[in-house]
């Protein structure tokens, strides 16, 4: 009788035992599967926040209001002082309209030298140089850099418009086209540079001229609403 117990036992453990063996692997796959959904989670996290770009300075739907000045480099007449102002709308953090003016005026250390050498009084050497321009702006290129113990945001932008000249030697459409960077400060304010090509027709001792002329001006925009 207790032979044909142990018999009985024996078979109920060998009977058992290949499912528990079976149950082991399903297991393991189960573990496995959750390890490797964590991992592929983990992964994902890590692309979505490379991805994502720290845009503490958002332009998308703000107005932007700058003035400023610098230095114009004229074809025909010498390197002189530019003052001017403009309007940007932000359509996005990338496009915007630009719509702005300035003045000179016509330093003319070279008309100056043709009158003393001709003995003659020629136009106007002083006279007062006014424009206006509409640009479309495209900002490409946004980062920060580490100045000092600050870390600083930044944009590059290209632009191209056409605009209008009003001075004693020319009187006219022109074409536009230029680079710049801004820098953020806050929410609000931005320091730019601006370095920009105005193409146009002057009339100079009964001669007409396609012009060149380049500006490098510096300026101070504020940006409304105040906030992003």
């Amino acid at each position: 009788m207790i032979t044909l117990r142990l018999v009985v036992i024996a078979t109920a453990l060998v009977a058992a035992a290949p499912a528990r063996a079976e149950s082991k692997p399903e297991d393991e796959r189960t573990t496995s599967m959750c390890v490797d959904q964590e991992i592929a989670d983990r992964l994902a996290l890590k692309r979505k926040r490379r991805g994502a770009v720290d845009r503490l300075f958002v332009k998308q739907h703000r107005h932007e209001f700058t003035v400023g000045g610098g230095f114009y480099a004229s074809d025909l007449f010498s390197g002189t002082w530019v003052v001017g102002g403009a309007y940007t709308y932000h359509m996005t953090d990338q496009t915007s309209v630009e719509f702005g003016g300035g003045m000179t005026h016509a330093n003319a250390d070279v008309i100056r030298a043709i009158e003393d050498s001709r003995g003659v009084s020629l136009a106007d050497d002083y006279a007062r140089v006014i424009f206006g321009e509409s640009l479309l702006v495209w900002s490409p290129v946004y980062g920060k850099a580490r100045l000092g113990g600050s870390v600083a945001r930044y944009d590059l932008h290209v632009d191209v418009g056409v605009g209008v000249v009003d001075s004693t030697t020319s009187r006219g459409a022109m074409g536009v086209a230029g680079v710049g960077l801004k820098l953020f400060a806050g929410h609000a304010v931005a320091f730019r540079i601006d370095a920009r090509d105005r193409v146009y027709r002057q009339e100079l001792l009964d001669e007409r001229f396609l012009v060149n002329d380049a500006s490098v001006t510096l300026g101070f925009s504020m940006f409304l609403p105040f906030s992003n």
